[in-house]
């Protein structure tokens, strides 16, 4: 009988194989079911703020969330699925309104390798604040000029965008209006988040940038039009005498190839001439969030790890992502050493392998305006 028995019994071999796959099943369970109620404790967290009563003329804070091309990467595709996974869930628990920028700009080298560009957000994030050093100037009384300029390069933007328009129409003729629907600027200064080091780098420098560099602002060129709106409509007629005579909307006449439009001057409107730096501008409160990713071969051991043990991620990015929801974290940064220091350790990734350290350049006087949000510190109310 237990011969019988014995022989219905699996191997050794089977039963070491399922027992293996049980194990890490089990053991995949687990991580997910505890990453889950680190993200709920989290997410309960961020509900304080978000059943907070606000005045009917007030309007929810919103911030403005800049992502990179992290190193290592040509796109931003996993710096999007971090944000979707770790912060994004926090910031709804929190009814934290956002903006959110992915800046991928990439160049082909002469070999033909692709590569990141960049200076993207640096860019952004100073014209922001540029343009409200530029609208102070503007409003003073003894300015006209620069409303003037300001008028007409509005108008000169608004042709450009008609111009765009007419182009993305005939493109795309099945297109949604839906799609051409642009939400109202919001009011007041959005505070900035930067996801990862690289992007921590360039916004802080763009900061920086925003608020003491030159305000000259160029009239931006007109969009040139397509082939057949500079031909416009041709028309043929045929004159008394017989001769053949074609005439387009502007009055020319056939067999003249029409001129290419000649190049238009470039013109720099001078507003440091009437800046006297007897105004500073709000600077928004900058707040870092980090993202250690795992590029390369070189990583695959500490991302498998992560795949089955998550929670340790899911406790450090939600946990940073809640300081950003309470305004009440926020504090003056402690000079430029704490603004280089934020995020330095993930140079040491694998991505970062023979790439250029990025140097923080941040005027002292910027630095001990600035306000940041202290991420790296959970004092968040609970």
């Amino acid at each position: 009988m237990f011969a019988r028995i014995r022989k219905k019994l699996p191997g050794p071999k089977t039963v070491a194989f399922w027992g293996s796959v049980t194990g890490v099943v089990g053991f995949y369970k687990y991580n997910k079911h505890e990453s889950q109620k680190r993200m709920d404790y989290y997410c309960q967290r961020a509900t304080l703020t978000a059943n907070e009563t606000i005045g009917s003329m007030d309007t929810p804070r919103k911030v403005h969330v800049y992502i990179a091309v992290p190193m290592g990467e040509l796109g931003t595709r996993r710096a999007r699925e971090h944000w979707e996974k770790y912060i994004l869930p926090v910031f709804a628990a929190g009814a934290l309104d956002y903006e959110l920028t992915l800046v991928n700009e990439t160049e082909v080298d002469e070999d033909g390798s692709e590569r990141v560009v960049r200076g993207g957000v640096h860019r952004m994030v100073a014209e922001e604040i540029k343009e409200r050093r530029r609208r102070q100037l503007e409003a003073e009384e003894n300015n006209g000029e620069l409303r003037l300029w300001r008028a007409a390069i509005e108008e000169r933007e608004s042709e450009n965008e008609a111009r765009k328009l007419k182009k993305r129409l005939a493109e795309e003729p099945g297109m949604s209006v839906l799609e051409l629907w642009k939400a109202p600027g919001y009011p007041g200064v959005m505070d900035v988040v930067a996801i990862g080091r690289e992007t921590w780098v360039e916004m802080v420098n763009g900061i920086s940038d925003g608020a003491v560099g030159s305000l000259n602002k160029q009239v931006p060129a007109l969009e040139p039009l397509d082939q057949d709106q500079k031909q416009q409509q041709i028309t043929t007629e045929t004159r008394d005498d017989g001769a053949q005579v074609t005439d387009t909307a502007g009055g020319e006449t056939a067999n003249e190839t029409l001129a290419a439009a000649p190049e238009e001057p470039i013109h720099i409107v001078n507003y440091d001439r009437y800046d006297d730096a007897s105004h500073t501008v709000e600077l928004p409160a900058a707040a870092f969030i980090s993202h250690r990713m795992l590029s390369g071969w070189g990583a695959v051991p500490q991302r498998v790890w992560n795949f089955f043990h998550d929670q340790q991620n899911v406790d450090d990015y939600a946990r940073q992502a809640l300081q950003v929801v309470f305004e009440s974290t926020r504090r003056p940064a402690h000079g430029v050493q704490e603004l280089e220091s934020l995020g330095r350790e993930e140079e040491n990734l694998p991505g970062w392998k023979d790439q250029q350290p990025m140097e923080v350049v941040v005027d002292s006087s910027v630095a001990d305006r600035l306000q940041i949000y202290d991420t790296q510190n959970d004092i968040a109310p609970s």
